[in-house]
């Protein structure tokens, strides 16, 4: 379970390949009945191998990320490094070398070969798991394949396998579906950008965690795919909110005004701008522009190192 985004963030060459590699990290499962059919035949009897070779690879690869990466905001490996590991173990099984396997582990990867040989779908995935985290995974057919299962709770196996009906993963819906699991999992608070109008259809959200940190967003591929899928339309949902307390948006301005983006002249207006944007862009098709797109992340990426530098967090409460 990880405590970090889904696929990094680049800018963008063509919208059209970008929405679709972003939207294609949803936990969904494609052609059901011939993965269902594949699995069963491939993989479902060498379960207990498969899992044995799975841990295998965490045992090798541990010690070289955990020396790359001690720690994640401040907890130590793996807590918080969902990502990086999944990855790691993906990019590893891609590249074995069966002679140096043991017994449980060369049946494994011969199955998953023939497997994918055969049409077998191996990717990984990004979403909601059980209502609680935010989860990078793989789905190998119709299983769901946890190779960091410990990066919340480190005395839990490194590894889990379940059937994906079972296993509780889920695409996010939308930026309110995203801010219930970033508040119960995170900690974090999550407000509308009503600061920066002309940024806020690609960045709708504030967020806010435990120890006042501050950031514009969600900065991950999936998110931003899922908003311009849909035309800004669930950027505009979030935006919708109400205004931002004054002494938030007081607070926050400061630090803001100077940089890559208008500030808003008060959050009312903030929250009316940044929803005309909204209606704006989608009528000039702006999901469609890389330029655009570009421009957004490039802005947003400033504006939170503009963020990241206040001295004196604001007070966040009413008012």
């Amino acid at each position: 379970m990880s405590a970090g985004p889904a696929g990094r963030v680049t800018l963008a060459r063509s919208m059209p390949e970008y929405i679709q590699d972003a939207l294609a990290e949803a936990p969904r499962l494609r052609d059901r009945e011939r993965q269902q059919s594949l699995t069963d035949r491939h993989l479902t009897p060498v379960l207990p191998a498969l899992e044995a070779l799975l841990l295998g690879l965490r045992a090798e690869l541990d010690p070289v990320l955990r020396e790359a990466q001690p720690a994640s905001e401040a907890k130590p490996y793996p807590l918080g490094q969902c990502l990086r590991i999944t990855e790691a173990v993906q990019q590893r099984l891609e590249s074995l070398d069966p002679a140096g396997l043991s017994a449980d582990g060369a049946e494994a990867h011969a199955a998953l070969r023939d497997f994918l040989k055969a049409g077998g779908a191996l990717r990984r995935a990004w979403g909601d798991l059980r209502d609680q985290y935010f989860q990078n995974a793989l789905i190998v057919g119709t299983l769901y394949v946890d190779v960091s299962n410990d990066t919340v709770v480190i005395e839990k196996p490194p590894v889990e396998i379940l059937p994906f009906a079972e296993a509780g993963f889920k695409a996010i819906t939308d930026y309110g579906h995203f801010a219930r699991i970033a508040e119960r999992y995170w900690k974090h608070r999550i407000l509308p950008n009503h600061l920066l109008p002309e940024l806020a259809p690609y960045q709708p959200l504030i967020q806010i965690s435990p120890t006042g940190q501050l950031s514009f967003g969600p900065v991950n591929r999936y998110m931003l795919g899922m908003t311009l899928a849909n035309g800004f339309a669930p950027s505009e949902q979030a935006l919708a909110a109400p205004a931002l307390p004054p002494k938030v948006f007081a607070g926050l301005s400061a630090a803001l005004r100077g940089g890559p983006a208008a500030v808003a002249a008060s959050a009312e207006e903030g929250r009316r701008a940044a929803l005309a944007h909204c209606r704006t862009y989608r009528a000039e098709r702006r999901a469609h522009c890389v330029d655009s797109f570009n421009h957004a992340l490039a802005a947003g990426r400033e504006a939170n190192r503009r963020l990241a530098r206040l001295v004196a967090i604001p007070q966040f409460g009413g008012g």
